[in-house]
């Protein structure tokens, strides 16, 4: 069954089972009856999860800081997958180069990156990478390694692009490079934007919990946080009234009226009829 593949026949609680490593996985025989048939969905399947996890970052919820790069990230894997010729795997050079220039563009005027004497022209990924990098991290180790990587990546989808004996090794090494830095971005930017999780005042533990409990008789909700690691606690009360206060009803209203909230809420109240 292949060298890396072991096949065992086993019988538990009258049920006859496939059993292939390595990974382990079952399969019941009743589903399918011939072992083959059995070994080749299991082989189909590793397949199908290797390709799907590389198009899925670890944290989806970066994945809204980078989304029109990361769909341009997706278009080189897809192209990959049906890759066989070396201007195949040159074409994954060129579009996971496309992804880095699509972040570039689209983060050029972000607030965080500020005004600039003298931008870098909008396809110059390098240029555009290493501000980002300055405004992103701390001097240090940290920044260091990622202009290390804004540079080297961006070579090598160049390279992949112009490399006429290019390889699926090569072109799996780039798109590897690729998605790294599009996803180190992200949670940068991300904690650019939301800040680094709380810490506890007591003992410096990152496992302090949050939750809101509204409070009926008093006309508001208390606000109550947790250190899952000490027992600290602290808790807030806030009326409601303060809260709509605070709140920028301009941005509530310009949510509100967006078409797929509309949507959701025709949706709802269909369901409810």
């Amino acid at each position: 069954m292949g060298r890396n593949h072991e096949l065992y026949d086993v019988h538990c609680k009258k049920t006859r089972w496939w059993v292939i490593t390595e990974p382990t996985n079952l399969y019941q025989q009743s589903d399918f009856p011939e072992v083959e048939q059995a070994f080749i969905f299991h082989l189909g399947l590793g397949v199908f999860m290797a390709e799907r996890s590389r198009s899925e970052l670890e944290d989806p919820e970066t994945e809204q800081h980078i989304t029109r790069s990361w769909r341009r990230f997706k278009q080189a894997v897809d192209a990959m997958n049906g890759a066989e010729e070396s201007e195949d795997f040159q074409a994954v050079g060129i579009k996971c180069r496309d992804a880095l220039i699509a972040l570039a563009k689209d983060h050029a005027t972000a607030a965080w990156v500020g005004p600039l004497e003298s931008p870098p022209k909008a396809a110059d990924f390098k240029g555009w990478g290493n501000i980002f990098v300055e405004r992103l991290t701390e001097s240090g180790r940290l920044r260091r390694y990622v202009k290390e990587l804004v540079d080297k990546t961006w070579d090598l989808t160049v390279w992949l692009q112009h490399e006429a004996n290019a390889t699926p090794m090569d072109a799996d090494i780039v798109l590897e490079a690729t998605g790294l830095l599009l996803g180190l971005f992200a949670k940068l930017i991300r904690r650019r934007e939301h800040g680094d999780p709380d810490r506890c005042p007591r003992c410096e533990s990152y496992r302090v919990r949050h939750d809101l409990d509204p409070d009926r008789s008093e006309d508001g909700f208390w606000v109550g946080s947790v250190c899952a690691s000490c027992g600290w606690s602290e808790q807030s009360f806030t009326t409601w009234q303060e809260h709509f206060d605070s709140m920028d009803i301009d941005r509530v209203k310009e949510y509100l009226d967006r078409p797929g909230i509309v949507s959701d809420r025709l949706h709802s109240a269909a369901e409810g009829d």
